[in-house]
Formats: C-alpha cells, structure tokens, sequence
C-alpha cells in the first residue's frame, strides 16, 4: 500500500506539470494570434495594395489604394467601373486626361494605381514612359484635373570600351553596354564588318552614346554619338552628325558609312559553308559548285535586304525552297535561298529597304539544316560575297567639313579623356 502510495505520488507532479506546461502555449499563441498584424491585415478586392496611411472608419476617412497591373484585355473604363464611378465620370477623365496621355491606349503588364477616400475616387497615377506619369486628382470643389509629372532625370554622354574574348555581344555587356547599344554598333559598322564571320578575339571596341537616367539609375541607351573597332588589324571609326545633308554616321574623313549592300544579311550567325567552285555535297554525294556563302541560324531568324531594291522573285524554287531575289542600284542582285517562310508584303515588284526584313531562316528545299543560302551578283555574275566592295554613300561636302571636323574631334577627345561628359535635362515643371 505504502509502495503503490509513493509511486502514485510520483506520477502527480509529472502530470500536473504537462498540463500546466499545454495550457501555458495554448494561452502563448492565443495572445501571438491576437495581436498578429496579419490577423488584422485586410485588402478589397481588386485591390492589389493598401494605403499605409489607411485608418479604420472610426478615426476618420478610409483612404484606399488599388494597383492594377493590367492585361492585353484591360481598359480604363473597366477599371474605373470595377471602383465604382460613373461612366459619365469616366468618360470626363478620359477626356481631361488626353492632352497628357491617351488612356485608350493603356500597355500590357503597365501598371495603373488608384486611390479612393471612403469608397470615392480621389487620385488616378499612370507612369507611361521612363521618367513621365500621368497625375489625375479631385481639387477641392470635386472636379478632375489631369496633368503630367516627371521623375528627376538626365542624359549623359557614357564610353564603353573593351575587348572582344567570347562574342561581341557578350563582352559588350560585360564592359557596361546594353543590347541597344550593341546593336547599333552592328547596324553603323554593317556596310563594313560581317559580325558573323569577322570578329576575332582580341578585336576591340569603343562606344560613346547617350544614357538616360532616372533618379540617378540608367535606364535606357539613347544615340550613339561615336563609335570605333579595331577588327582583324584594321580600325573603323563612326562619328554621328547631322548637316544640311541629312544626318548619319561617317568616317573620320567625313566619308559616309552607308554603301550599297550590307557585309551580311545576318547578324550574330555563324559560316557553315564558304563560296566555291567544287564543294562536296552533303545530300547529293558529288562535287559541285556552291555560289553563295551559308550562315547557320535557327529557324525563324530574321533575313534583313543587303540592299535598297526591288524583288524580282520571291516564292518556291527548286532546290531552294522558298527564295527571294532582289535587283539593287550599280549591277548588284542578292539571292536568298532554303527560308522558312517569306515576309509579309514581300513579292516580285515589291520595294525593299536596305536593313528591311525580308523572310525567316528555314531549311526548305535541298537542305541539311536550317540555314540561309545567300548570293550576290553584279551584271549577272556570281561572286564571292564576303568579297564585295560596295559602292559608298554621300561624303560631307566642303562647305560642312569644318562643322564636321568640329563634331569629329569632340568625340574622338571623349574617348581618349577617359571620363564621361554630362549633358543635363531639367524636368519641366
């Protein structure tokens, strides 16, 4: 009796203690979850966020805050109608709103914010460029008033230099560029460079091109005011300006870049087979010759025109599969062959542009892979066309050469400063 007493007193304590110890956390987490700021934490739909301003009804009006971040099938009438104004209110914003921005016209995966003051439509903000927004607010005698607003902004002048190790593209960006900017590097030196063929390691390269920024972050890469490459041993320079003849990019002796075709119809592609007499082919087992130059790219790769012409053929032929050809200035004709399909408005008689998309990479007609098959002639002779010698554009005439020059050694001075010049935008109040 006395043995079973001691035990049972033993087993007391243990007891009481683990259910001392369960009511003490239930009472802990009760109290966590009371005063949890989820718990209390409360959205409308469709309300994406709230105003941290916002305040119970109690102590005063509940100011609301809706982001939309709209879809292709979004409207701001839809939206307004989801907050609950009028379609003749909505309207009169639409229209107050116009001389600033277009809210017909509002872009996929933007985002517009609203504010509403108990269930009211107070503040409409829309950001439709890099730094500019639409403001639309109720004055105080309860009408909308529209009106534009900007973020602090400026545009400098910014160099880029570096050394090409993997791919231009790549090393560009390493350097500080961006895809703009490398592209319209690709687009100056197009006339004299094939990107796809010609670029070496240890080529180099020097940008000088407008930045904008906002709040003191770049944004975006605006022109490209300079450029140079040392390619293969040999340096190119491209210096932008603007005369009484147009505007373009020359070289330093004020020769203009822009000849009769470009070097390649391709950009960032890779040869896979070079002009000649007696190449063995791959699908007809024999030799015979190959009179064009074949860049590999994947299927749907865009075919820019070498030139500025019209389009004797564009359609099935033969071996070819989908081909287009087209009749430039001074004798020259082009030749794409094996595309996956032809661009849109592309027929014979049809006028292209030079830099004008003309098809997309394929691999029809006799054909390995997908690649682009493409020829040059000039007066009905094929030739080599990583050969050609294009004819150039305009110079810069006499009477502007000073102004040139002018134009020519400010850049070439920014380059070799070494530091970056600033050309400042106020924001319009």
């Amino acid at each position: 009796m006395t043995g079973t007493q001691n035990r049972n007193e033993k087993r007391f304590p243990i007891r009481t203690a683990l259910i001392i110890s369960l009511v003490g956390i239930s009472f802990f987490l009760s109290i966590l979850f009371l005063i949890s700021p989820a718990s209390s934490q409360k959205f409308s739909e469709p309300s994406q966020a709230q105003d941290a301003d916002a305040v119970s009804e109690d102590q005063g009006p509940k100011i609301e805050r809706f982001d939309f971040k709209l879809t292709a099938n979004n409207t701001f009438y839809q939206i307004m109608s989801a907050l609950n104004v009028s379609g003749p209110e909505i309207l009169d914003i639409v229209k107050k709103a116009k001389p600033v921005f277009d809210l017909t016209r509002l872009r996929e995966d933007s985002v517009l914010k609203a504010f509403t003051i108990d269930g009211r439509l107070q503040k409409v903000e829309y950001k439709f460029s890099d730094y500019e927004f639409l403001l639309i607010e109720r004055d105080p005698d309860g009408n909308m008033v529209a009106k534009k607003d900007e973020l602090p902004h400026e545009t400098r002048e910014v160099v880029v230099s570096g050394t090409i190790e993997n791919s231009l593209y790549e090393d560009a960006l390493k350097a500080g560029a961006d895809s703009q900017a490398v592209v319209a590097l690709t687009e100056i030196f197009a006339w004299d460079i094939d990107f796809a063929s010609d670029i070496h390691k240890g080529d180099t390269f020097n940008l000088l091109s407008e930045m904008l920024y906002v709040e003191g972050v770049p944004v975006k890469t605006g022109k490209l005011l300079g450029a140079q490459m040392k390619n293969g041993g040999k340096n190119y320079s491209a210096i932008y300006y603007e005369g009484k003849g147009g505007k373009g990019y020359y070289d330093e002796k004020g020769r203009s870049l822009k000849k009769t075709l470009l070097k390649s119809p391709l950009r960032f592609r890779r040869i896979t087979s070079t002009f000649s007499r007696g190449r063995f082919h791959p699908i007809l087992k024999r030799y015979r010759p190959h009179h064009g130059v074949d860049y590999g790219a994947p299927v749907g790769t865009p075919i820019e025109s070498a030139g500025s012409g019209v389009v004797k053929h564009a359609g099935w032929k033969g071996g070819y599969g989908n081909y287009i050809e087209i009749k430039h200035s001074s004798g020259y004709s082009t030749a794409y062959g094996h595309l996956s399909r032809i661009g849109k408005g592309i027929r014979a008689g049809a006028k292209v542009d030079q830099g004008q998309v003309i098809g997309y990479v394929g691999s029809t007609g006799i054909s390995t892979g997908p690649h682009l098959h493409y020829e040059v002639k000039v007066a009905g002779r094929l030739i080599n066309p990583l050969s050609v010698k294009s004819l150039p554009g305009v110079s810069i005439s006499k009477k502007e050469m000073q102004q040139f020059a002018a134009a020519r050694d400010s850049v070439k001075h920014k380059f070799t400063s070494g530091g970056t010049a600033y050309a400042l935008t106020k924001p319009e109040n």
